[in-house]
């Protein structure tokens, strides 16, 4: 006669198993319950708001289901917006990202070039886009140059900035044991100024991600109004042109959508060059 017993072993590796699985799902929900419940309370109040203060008047203030169906009737037309003004803010973000670079380096050598050239990155950030878009216009013409040029001077400085302030923020103690072992400006910019300085470049990466969508959407507001066929920031103006509020939200969502989606995507970036070694990516277990 064959007596089996029972094995609790695998009761107890389900047991672990179950609270693996909730333990993972546990920060997920952490993270994403606060805002989803926030995203429900302000849908809410919009639909309340708009149907009980303008009511009949949506082309106001359309309630959320209009801006829905919005969105569902004009598909095509969101989809053109979102890809041509992905373009000029992608263009312009990354002309920003060149630029900004090389200027932090150029600027980073030597206290004299920092004098020389940091007072005129200010007053490129301090000039009106308004107030030179003309100027742009007579050099690029009414087309998508001109918006990527607005789109870079918009998104430029926080890159040069803070990547200027990260490679002059370096450890001094450790500059000086690089120099101790006679290494080379070349070797102690790509393996010590350069690294310390990242957690300052994303920084200024994801200002300017978002900016740079900013600054392709007023581009358009500015020199791409010849005619409908353009970004969002043209079907803004012709959708408030015709009073189509609900296209309008639709528009002025996608372009929000947009900048998050650069945002996003630059985090990812920066948190996965960084996340291992940093102390601003390092988990706080405490």
């Amino acid at each position: 006669m064959t007596i089996q017993i029972a094995k609790p072993v695998s009761k107890a590796g389900t047991e672990v198993s179950t609270k693996a699985v909730a333990g993972k799902s546990k920060p997920f929900l952490k993270a994403a319950l606060p805002p989803a419940i926030v995203l429900v309370l302000f849908l809410a109040a919009w639909s309340i708001v708009a149907s009980t203060i303008y009511g009949d008047r949506n082309y106001l203030l359309p309630r959320p289901e209009q801006v829905l169906q919005a969105i569902l009737d004009n598909p095509d037309t969101l989809w053109q917006g979102i890809r041509i003004t992905f373009f000029e803010a992608t263009a312009g973000f990354v002309l920003a990202i060149v630029v900004g670079f090389a200027g932090a380096i150029i600027m980073s050598q030597s206290k004299m070039l920092e004098r020389s050239l940091y007072p005129y990155a200010v007053l490129l950030q301090t000039v009106p886009v308004v107030a030179v878009a003309p100027i742009i216009v007579l050099w690029f013409g009414y087309n998508q140059s001109a918006v990527i040029v607005i789109a870079f001077m918009i998104a430029v400085f926080p890159i040069l900035n803070n990547t200027l302030l990260g490679l002059l923020s370096t450890d001094r103690n450790h500059k000086d044991l690089f120099r101790m072992h006679h290494a080379s400006r070349t070797t102690e910019f790509l393996q010590l100024r350069l690294p310390s300085a990242l957690p300052n470049i994303f920084a200024g990466l994801r200002v300017s991600a978002g900016l740079a969508v900013v600054g392709a959407i007023v581009g358009e507001f500015i020199i791409g109004s010849g005619g409908e066929e353009g970004g969002l920031g043209v079907k803004v103006l012709f959708a408030q042109s015709r009073l189509a509020t609900g296209l309008l939200f639709a528009e002025v969502l996608a372009a929000t959508l947009l900048g998050f989606f650069f945002f996003l995507v630059v985090t990812f970036v920066g948190n996965r060059l960084i996340k291992q070694w940093h102390e601003s990516a390092l988990k706080d277990d405490a």
